[in-house]
């Protein structure tokens, strides 16, 4: 071997260094800085997720339960052709399995009724283990906005059969067939179905004890009355009425302390109060806030969002006063 290859085979070779301590410690404290900051931004874009879609789920759940119940209270009191409530009669004895209350659903003159804060009331159609305590149950009493043709009758359920100042309502018989007893003495006459819904506040959606406070009614079906869940996430239900007690077409009153159904006809409005709760509780926030409904001041310490939607309604079919001379 020559002197000059020796050289070469004798010279260290600076590749073979490796990484220091201080290289290494480095590097992982930057690689944990970068994981940290990383996850701190998905945690924070969570976060802002998890409340952006639960405030958007309070809207949607909110506006669709108001339009639902500004409807409702629209169409209180409307019984088709008819413009005199107190001519409807029945044409035979009614008794539904289930009603709220005597007369519940063929008081014609009664169409809206309220019970504050209790379901004593109402306790035939509303157990104490349903009910939401502390939130008002409201009644609405009315025909279907649409005529029915007498070929789509079903059996056992409700119909009114009506002329401009004269109407009779009837149970379908079980041959779904338009009972010849019902006729009228006037014309033009018109067949509706009747409607007899009470709005209220359940403690659950479809399992007791799942947690889930739902917007429920009870209403008429075949010959019974049966609960049908309308909306999940609405945790209270106000209401107060704008009375109008000397007949001059003003509001005179307002009563929050619920209402008999013999002070419907001084009824000219209704402002509706919800509180919406959001479906999932947020981690890291707390709801400390006071809610002020109705005659009702609500407070939760919990994480979830909450909101408070309010309408008042005019009521359409409210017969108007006498004019004064």
């Amino acid at each position: 071997m020559t002197t000059r290859h020796r050289k070469l085979q004798d010279a260290p070779y600076s590749g073979d260094r490796g990484v220091g301590l201080v290289e290494l410690m480095v590097a992982l404290a930057l690689g944990l800085a970068l994981s940290l900051a990383a996850t701190l931004i998905y945690l924070d874009n969570k976060q802002t997720w998890s409340m952006q879609d639960n405030m958007s789920r309070i809207q949607e759940t909110g506006r669709f339960a108001m339009r639902l119940l500004r409807e409702e209270i629209r169409l209180a009191g409307y019984w088709g052709l008819n413009i005199a409530p107190v001519s409807i009669t029945n044409a035979e004895p009614i008794v539904l399995t289930g009603e709220c209350y005597r007369g519940w659903a063929t008081s014609y003159t009664q169409f809206l009724r309220s019970a504050n804060n209790s379901n004593v009331d109402y306790r035939s159609c509303i157990p104490d283990s349903d009910y939401m305590p502390d939130t008002d149950i409201l009644t609405v009493l009315r025909s279907s906005s649409r005529t029915v043709d007498v070929g789509s009758i079903k059996a056992g359920h409700l119909y009114l059969y009506t002329s401009l100042t004269d109407g009779t309502v009837f149970i379908a018989d079980a041959d779904r067939k338009f009972d010849a007893g019902t006729e009228l003495n006037e014309f033009p006459a018109a067949l509706y179905a009747v409607r007899a819904r009470a709005y209220y506040i359940r403690s659950f959606s479809s399992t007791t004890g799942d947690g889930i406070p739902t917007l429920v009614r009870e209403t008429i079906g075949a010959g019974s009355v049966s609960a049908e869940p309308i909306t999940e996430l609405v945790e209270d239900l106000q209401l107060t009425f704008g009375l109008d007690s000397d007949g001059d077409g003003s509001v005179d009153v307002y009563e929050d302390g619920g209402i008999p159904g013999d002070d419907a006809k001084d009824v000219t409005t209704v402002v509706v109060e919800i509180l919406v709760r959001a479906p999932e509780s947020e981690a890291g926030y707390t709801n400390t806030r006071e809610y002020r409904i109705g005659d009702i001041v609500r407070s939760f310490n919990d994480g979830y969002r909450r909101q408070i939607f309010k309408d008042t309604v005019f009521l359409r079919n409210r017969r108007e006063p006498d004019k004064q001379s």
